[in-house]
């Protein structure tokens, strides 16, 4: 299982979640980038859409929120460039998408993915 369903009042979505890269937060809505930069804008709250992603198992996502408004597709993450300030996703053979994020919210999640992977710091 790898989509979810999303009924409005207009239209029937059926997302595969394993194509999207992120999700970054727009006040009550979210806008889903897929791997191949395409945008598509979502009639929800980040927290309701976090929460129902992780409630869904999908065979290669698996997202993590960065900040209040980033939700990253972890499978995809290439790099985190602190003195660029961003993050950067890259899928196989397309260009990569650059996510610009505040210094402290990047070495948040740097610490985070370096003890989770138990890395240590070349200092």
């Amino acid at each position: 299982m790898g989509k979810l369903l999303f009924n409005s009042r207009d239209e029937l979505l059926f997302i595969d979640f394993n194509d999207v890269a992120l999700v970054h937060a727009d006040g009550n809505y979210c806008k889903l980038i897929f791997t191949d930069k395409r945008e598509m804008p979502l009639g929800m709250g980040i927290n309701k859409l976090s929460e129902m992603i992780s409630q869904t198992h999908f065979e290669t996502a698996l997202f993590v929120k960065i900040g209040r408004s980033l939700l990253i597709n972890q499978h995809y993450l290439e790099r985190i460039d602190m003195v660029k300030q961003q993050i950067i996703l890259v899928e196989k053979g397309k260009q990569p998408i650059r996510i610009a994020a505040p210094k402290n919210v990047l070495k948040e999640y740097k610490n985070f993915l370096a003890e989770k992977y138990k890395m240590a710091s070349p200092e």
